[in-house]
């Protein structure tokens, strides 16, 4: 009896233990509904820190991370959540090889922390920011933030200066099949996927710019300052809108 009942209160306790856990999740979930990231980040911290070896609290809490650098005005602080978020995320991939969540969100880490890098280094985060988006998309056909992130790139590699190009191609070995072409595919794909995220419209607005198609840059950047808000970055966003929404305008004029 007493063997039978020590094996109970150990069940109990686990039982106890996974109600918890996953009610942690539930709050961060929750308060990103509400927008409000600080609660979500401090959930899903703790849901990390309770069981490293879990998946689903790796991968939203590198999401909440790279989510709260995005917000962040503070460089410094910026850098650090960026670095954690990748770090997180590299965990995630490691304990879920083949689920895209995890490739997703380390593709947008590295490409965040690209931005605090000088050219050349910049260019050779590319490399893995294009590979991790492409595994994403490869294991999850419906993983719209995956295109994104590769519309973003296709973009971004065409915008480089000439020497950065003359890098790309040592790295690549010959400059990687990039054009503005593939960018507003990849984009207007997401955007299919998931119309109501604010930043797809916004990314192919200022694509559909550098490709000087002004009065498809007009509607998709006008697009996104009427959407309402359903992300916690949509402010972010929309402010980036705007900003970019004056300069397309004057090419309509």
């Amino acid at each position: 009896m007493k063997i039978m009942s020590r094996s109970f209160a150990l069940a109990l306790l686990l039982a106890c233990c996974s109600s918890t856990f996953a009610q942690t999740i539930a709050d961060g979930d929750a308060a990103i509904e509400k927008y409000d990231i600080d609660a979500a980040l401090k959930a899903y911290r703790a849901a990390h820190a309770a069981d490293i070896a879990n998946y689903e609290a790796a991968w939203k809490l590198a999401r909440t991370l790279a989510d709260k650098g995005t917000l962040e005005n503070n460089r410094s602080v910026q850098a650090k959540l960026y670095s954690e978020a990748e770090t997180i995320a590299r965990v995630a991939v490691r304990l879920r090889e083949n689920d895209s969540k995890g490739h997703t969100y380390l593709a947008i880490a590295v490409g965040k922390r690209a931005l605090f890098e000088g050219g050349q280094r910049k260019v050779e985060l590319s490399k893995e920011v294009k590979e991790e988006a492409a595994r994403a998309a490869q294991l999850n056909s419906r993983e719209d933030l995956a295109y994104h992130v590769l519309g973003v790139w296709n973009r971004e590699m065409v915008e480089l200066n000439w020497m950065l190009k003359k890098f790309a191609e040592l790295l690549y070995g010959k400059f990687p099949a990039a054009s503005l072409d593939n960018a507003t595919t990849y984009l207007e794909r997401a955007a299919e996927l998931a119309p109501e995220r604010l930043a797809h419209h916004v990314e192919l607005g200022l694509t559909y710019a550098s490709a000087r198609q002004w009065q498809k840059a007009d509607a998709e950047l006008s697009r996104a300052v009427a959407m309402p808000k359903s992300w916690v970055t949509d402010d972010y966003y929309k402010r980036l809108a705007k900003q970019n929404l004056e300069r397309v305008k004057r090419h309509l004029d």
